[in-house]
């Protein structure tokens, strides 16, 4: 009888394994090309963010079906399950995934353009890019790599807060290029020409 308990255990644990794992590494439609790999995205995302979920043929001592409360219950034993705290690991674990991940989120073209300006935009071998607001010029490393794909999204700012008369730091117009570029990077929504 104890085996059989280990073995339910394992087998929840495993299931709350694979959740986790659906959840953070399915974010990016491009691991999402297949439907079961979309139907798997989908229910991690409900497992953890919509109280109404329970699982079809996971079922408690009482024969009904588990709550994501119900199975964390059941592995640590206890009524100690925070779902808030579960939440904010997983949305923790994502994000921490994704930030270290290489996925091409935009090219740096050859020219920028905005609001009738065209800046001409250099390739340099130095890590730190610049502007030339007077002749209208950027010069940025152009290899392809996410890090260099930042540093054009917050130089691409950088001449529209110009442009707009926008009064920014650059540590505001850096920060806010970050978190745009998070959100293209992993939302992969925008196709270009």
């Amino acid at each position: 009888m104890k085996q059989n308990i280990e073995e339910y255990k394992t087998l929840l644990h495993a299931i709350l394994r694979q959740a986790i794992d659906d959840y953070v590494k399915l974010q990016h439609p491009k691991f999402r090309n297949k439907k079961y790999l979309q139907e798997a995205f989908d229910s991690a995302v409900q497992l953890f963010f919509d109280s109404e979920y329970r699982f079809l043929f996971i079922k408690n001592e009482d024969n009904e079906e588990m709550s994501l409360k119900n199975l964390i219950t059941e592995l640590l034993e206890d009524d100690r399950a925070n779902i808030d705290n579960i939440k904010k690991h997983v949305i923790n674990n994502a994000r921490t995934f994704w930030e270290t991940k290489l996925v091409r989120t935009l090219y740096i073209p050859d020219s920028f353009i905005y609001d009738g300006h065209v800046y001409i935009v250099h390739h340099i071998d130095e890590p730190d890019p610049h502007i030339d607001f007077e002749k209208k010029e950027i010069f940025i490393n152009k290899k392809e790599d996410s890090e260099n794909e930042l540093q054009f999204l917050q130089t691409a700012l950088s001449v529209v807060f110009y442009h707009e008369d926008i009064a920014s730091t650059q540590k505001k117009i850096d920060q806010l290029g970050r978190a745009l570029f998070r959100m293209l990077k992993i939302n992969s929504c925008f196709t270009g020409s």
